[in-house]
Parts: C-alpha cells; structure tokens; sequence
C-alpha cells in the first residue's frame, strides 16, 4: 500500500518545463555530419525541435495590373527580387509550435525613352568648376541645373510604368507534427492570419522641349515664356491594399539520405482595405534667351504639384501560397535548400489607380496578382 500511494503521489507533479533556447544539448551548429549518422535515424528523429529559422532569396516574377483602355498590358510577367524570413519554436513533447514568416518581393517595370535637355549641358562643370563658386566645393545657382550624376550631359528619363508593385506579407501561423507516415513522410498542419500590404504604382510622364515641333496646335513653350523651355508632366496615381485574412494550410516533408523534400500550400481568405492617391507635377525649366545652345544657363525652374485627389473602397480578399524546395543538409543543423514559390491572389485587388480621376487611366478594385518564381537559402536547425 505504501509504494501504490508513492507511485501515485509521484504522478501528481508536472512535468519539468522545456529550456526554449536549447536547439541541441551540444549547440554545435557547424558539426559536420557523416552517412552514418542518418543510416538508422527515423523521420521522427530527423524532424528538429527548440527554435528553428530560415532565409529565402527571392526571384519572383509578377504580373502587370489591368489598366483601362490598354489590356496588352496584362499579358506579361517582369521580374522582380525579394527575400523570405522564418522563424519557429516546435514544442519538444507535444509535436506543436509556432511560426512567424515575413515575405517582402517587389517589381519594378517601366517603357523608359532619354530625352537631352535644350541646353544640353552645364559647361561649368564640365570645365571643373561650379556655377557659384563657394568653399569647399562650390554650389549650383540653381538646383537641378547641374548635368545628371555620373555623366557630363543634362537629359530626362521619361517613364512610362508597366509593372510597379511592392508586396509585403506577415504570417503567424500554429503548427502541429503529425506521425511519419509508412514510408517517411511527416505532415505538419497550420492554422493562423495572415497581413497582407500591396502598393502598386502608376506613372506616366511627358516631356515637351521648345525644339519640339508644335502639334496640334499647341504654341511652343518659347511663345508663353517668351524664352527657351522644357517641361515634363508627371501623372501619377498610387494605390495601397491593407488585407488581413485568415489562413490554414500544411507542410510536407520527407528526408532521404542528406536530402530533405519539402513543400506547403495555404489559402488565405479576408478583408481588403484600399486607398488610392493621383496627382499631377509639372516641371518648368526655362532658359537664357532664344535660341538655347549647348551649354547656355538655365534662368528659373519652376515646379508646380495639383492637389492630390484620394479614393477608398473595401474587396473580399481570397488566395493561395503554393511552395516546393529540396535542401541538401550541410551539417547537424545548417541546410542548404532551392526550389520554386506561387502567390497567387486571384481576387480582391487594387491597381493602377483610381479611373475615374482626369490624370491616368485607373484600373478595377476586383484584380488579382500572380508571383511565380524560384528561391534559393538557408535553413537552421528546421
């Protein structure tokens, strides 16, 4: 009777509380590992626990916004880089944990045409000097009239956007280990939300110079300033989406040797929350004097901005995350990995602006965004 109540007297003390930081007891990271040491080690064994993290290069290409009036647009992908951060605590006795993923990616496209400005060059600094000459280096008498950095010309990249958009996505996500299935394989399923910031952009610029030939009718700029002139007009619209959705998915993997296969899907569904900000700016740089020469000075820039107009509106949000990646395990707990990565959000979009402004043909508030791409990283102790 004595040791029945000792036995049960000893059950009733909790279990003793798991150190979160231990990763191994040895924490020898760069320990390298030989064939022998995965020969007879189970899956159950392979999969880690503690604290793991992960890091991702990202080349993922994006597709172009449908814009109004201009549906050749859409039909390409551009390519754009980004990075992927992971980090995780698998519970050592219960098989569950924790994971938070931060993917950031963006792409920008545009058609790009060089214009020379009318005078072409500041002869000043080509000669070494500067236009008001002041210790140490000297200043410009007029900001921006000094020739484009890293070359001895003044000119205009004139730009029109193709494919402008930022992505930027938080992930907390509860995850469980299942049991390894007959022939190795561990499925782990998630369950969490998911925060969503995509900012597209939408420029189109315009430059006219007093050498142009007047179309249309449009008197050239020397009538109305009564001197040489360049303007460029800028039309831009940019577009925020804020989505919060929840999201459930698993990860499967399977080792094999020094080799690991891996891959998860998700499907995130929620609310999106959406702004968009137009305006136009207009630069005027008039000369010295008619007709400008190489080299002759610039008399006043002017710049001038409307006031910007801004417009909500709120989508239902739906997609999916699709990834695969084989990694080649370096030592005990460093793996190197690549593979491929889809985002896919296949509705609840905004891009390309607001269509009902006068500056730029917006784009419709129901779009999606396709990113396709591979990776290339590294994992520890995952």
């Amino acid at each position: 009777m004595l040791c029945g109540l000792a036995s049960a007297h000893a059950q009733d003390h909790n279990p003793p509380i798991a150190d979160p930081f231990q990763f191994d007891p040895d924490f020898r990271w760069f320990e390298p590992i030989y064939d022998m040491d995965l020969a007879d080690m189970k899956p159950k064994k392979r999969a880690n626990t503690g604290w793991f993290a992960t890091y991702d290069r990202l080349n993922l290409y994006g597709s172009r916004p449908e814009i109004e009036g201009n549906q050749d647009l859409e039909s390409g992908l551009d390519s754009g880089w980004g990075h992927r951060y992971e980090i995780g605590f698998m519970l050592p006795d219960e098989d569950s944990g924790w994971l938070f993923s931060w993917l950031n990616t963006g792409v920008g496209e545009f058609f790009t045409v060089r214009r020379e400005r009318t005078n072409r060059a500041n002869l000043d600094e080509l000669d070494g000097g500067a236009t008001n000459p002041a210790p140490p280096f000297g200043f410009e008498a007029i900001p921006g009239d000094a020739n484009n950095i890293g070359y001895n010309r003044r000119f205009v990249d004139v730009k029109d956007s193709l494919n402008v958009v930022d992505f930027d996505s938080y992930e907390l996500m509860k995850t469980w280990r299942l049991e390894p299935y007959h022939y190795g394989g561990i499925l782990e399923p998630m369950a969490g939300v998911r925060w969503f910031r995509i900012e597209d952009t939408n420029v189109y610029q315009n430059f006219i110079s007093s050498h142009d030939v007047p179309i249309n009718g449009i008197p050239p700029l020397s009538d109305v300033y009564g001197a040489d002139a360049d303007l460029v007009t800028t039309d831009q619209a940019f577009t925020k989406n804020e989505a919060f959705t929840g999201q459930v998915g698993f990860r499967y993997t399977k080792f094999r040797d020094r080799f690991t296969f891996s891959s998860d899907f998700r499907v995130f569904a929620g609310g999106n929350w959406q702004s968009s900000r137009s305006n136009r700016t207009e630069e005027f740089t008039v000369y010295d004097g008619t007709p400008t020469a190489i080299g002759d000075e610039v008399d006043f820039i002017n710049y001038n901005e409307t006031d910007p107009v801004y417009k909500r509106n709120d989508e239902f949000f739906l997609g999916f995350d699709v990834r695969g990646e084989l990694g080649y395990q370096l030592t005990k707990q460093i793996c190197v990995r690549g593979g491929f990565q889809l985002v896919d959000v296949a509705r609840g979009l905004w891009r390309g602006g607001d269509s009902g402004t006068s500056f730029l043909p917006g784009g419709s508030t129901d779009q999606d965004l396709l990113l396709v791409g591979g990776t290339f990283g590294i994992t520890l102790n995952r």
